[in-house]
């Protein structure tokens, strides 16, 4: 059990899960538009508008938590399958997928949907603003899944290298 803290990769796969937990307590964008005015989360698309709720189904942001939350439960379970490099290996890989999904669903699915609801744009509240060019770079959307999966990737290559290391075990006995 101690062996299983104190490799690079357990590190790597809790801090990945971390940061994914945190996209649930932030919003993900605001479509401030002339139609309607939406904020959207993980987990729902809230209406700005006194009075006006989200014409939007409970079932249209399943496809973002359900993927962010997969990341999160394997991230977990995946720790533990320190004895088995290979599941370990596999599960990781498909996490780094699940995360390159969650980004083109995101922007080439929900940010258009969303956008034509409302006829605005979308406006990130824990953004980063360039100066004199109305451009807004995402922060918890785009930074905080991109650190993760970078993180899964490190996790990646120290799983790779543990399995060098025992075939190079092997071969010298």
């Amino acid at each position: 059990m101690i062996n299983m803290i104190q490799r690079k990769q357990s590190i790597y796969l809790f801090l990945a899960a971390i940061l994914m937990l945190i996209t649930f307590f932030a919003p993900m964008a605001s479509f401030i538009g002339e139609y309607n005015s939406l904020v959207l989360y993980l987990y729902k698309v809230e209406s700005l508008v006194p009075g006006i709720e989200s014409q939007l189904s409970p079932y249209f942001i399943l496809p973002l938590l359900t993927i962010v939350s997969l990341v999160i439960i394997f991230a977990f379970v995946t720790i533990f399958f320190y004895k088995r490099r290979r599941i370990q290996l596999i599960l990781v890989r498909f996490m780094i997928l699940l995360v390159l999904i969650y980004f083109g669903l995101y922007f080439f699915h929900y940010q258009e949907i969303l956008e034509n609801i409302t006829g605005g744009y979308a406006t990130f509240e824990y953004g980063i603003n360039i100066p004199n060019s109305g451009i807004q770079i995402p922060v918890i959307v785009f930074v905080i899944p991109l650190v993760s999966a970078i993180l899964l990737f490190m996790a990646s290559r120290g799983i790779l290298n543990d399995e060098k290391l025992i075939q190079s075990a092997d071969r010298l006995r």
